[in-house]
């Protein structure tokens, strides 16, 4: 089931609305029709109507079906940003990404070593040592946890600040939490994703590296001033089964510039909630991004942004998240 959030009248009302064919079904003007309080409740909050439709799946599905005009959204209605994360935690689930984006940062922040690094690539035909990630990488699903507080929506303007000289973004499956799991499982883990959207980390790249590699400490200024989520969330149990085959791609401008597949992750989506959940309480309400899908940001496909681009990114299956970016004055 896709979801999305419209502002339905002149006063600014919204309500989630569910596809059903071509059309988009508002849940407030049917719960108010068929007079069920209990979806009521629900039909403005992603994750109370995610964990509602938990136990009420085929009931919704039956009373969509049913649907009649008077509950359809009309073209003209304002999507808005589907929900707010109470929690941001980002994971680098693709090896070749960070091998390839090590490769990037180098040739545009430390522009120096690049030569080094293209003369023993080429004559070793190995990596250039500096880009392997380390041991502890390939022992548990690493993560940081960004600001959940700067997320917007798509349709947004992205302001990069006045100290970003290289602009980048990040096209990421993002999963949203529905229950509360501590020491989970694999599995208890997976069935806790409640529904995936499209995910862009906008980050400043020239201030990545003296945050992370001199202090030690994770990204801050490098990525806490934006993210996007798309528009159109799509629940779990329709997007898992074709999770590994879904194609991505980023178009700047118009162009497509580069393309990936979800199917490079070096630990699952469960592995990595399960990770999350130890020793801590994952909450309903939380956002998980896998990381970069590989070739999917700019020091990997070598196009970056500059002020009056417009970045989409595009998954399979759930649709797309667009921005409009210029620099903050």
């Amino acid at each position: 089931m896709k979801i999305k959030k419209l502002v339905f009248n002149k006063q600014g009302n919204t309500s989630l609305a569910v596809s059903h064919g071509t059309e988009w079904i508002l849940l407030k003007q049917l719960a108010e029709e068929i007079k069920d309080n209990n979806l009521l409740a629900v039909c403005n909050d992603l994750i109370s109507f995610l964990q509602y439709r938990e136990t009420h799946k085929d009931e919704i599905d039956q009373i969509i079906a049913l649907a009649k005009k008077t509950s359809f959204a009309r073209p003209d209605m304002e999507e808005v940003m589907i929900f707010k994360p109470i929690l941001y935690r980002d994971f680098m689930l693709g090896e070749q990404h960070v091998i390839n984006s090590g490769r990037g940062m180098i040739k545009n922040c430390i522009p120096s070593m690049y030569p080094i690094l293209k003369v023993y690539e080429a004559i070793t035909r190995h990596t250039f040592p500096p880009l392997k990630p380390q041991k502890a990488y390939y022992e548990n699903p690493v993560y940081y946890k960004g600001n959940h507080l700067s997320f917007v929506g798509s349709g947004s303007e992205i302001q990069y600040p006045d100290y970003a000289t290289v602009w980048d973004y990040e096209l990421e499956l993002g999963f949203i939490i529905t229950k509360q799991i501590r020491n989970a499982d694999e599995k208890t883990a997976l069935d806790a994703i409640g529904a995936f959207c499209v995910f862009n980390d906008f980050s400043a790249r020239n201030v990545q590296i003296p945050e992370m590699k001199q202090t030690g400490f994770g990204p801050c200024k490098a990525k806490d001033f934006a993210s996007s989520i798309s528009n159109v969330v799509v629940t779990a149990d329709e997007l898992l089964p074709h999770l590994n085959s879904l194609k991505t791609r980023v178009i700047i401008n118009n162009e497509t510039v580069a393309t990936g597949q979800l199917n490079e992750f070096l630990f699952t989506l469960g592995q990595s909630v399960a990770f999350a959940s130890k020793g801590e309480t994952v909450y309903p309400g939380e956002f998980m991004g896998t990381g970069t899908i590989p070739n999917c940001c700019g020091l990997e496909n070598g196009h970056l942004l500059k002020s009056g681009d417009t970045i989409r990114l595009e998954i399979d299956r759930i649709g797309f998240v667009e921005n409009n970016v210029k620099r903050e004055f």
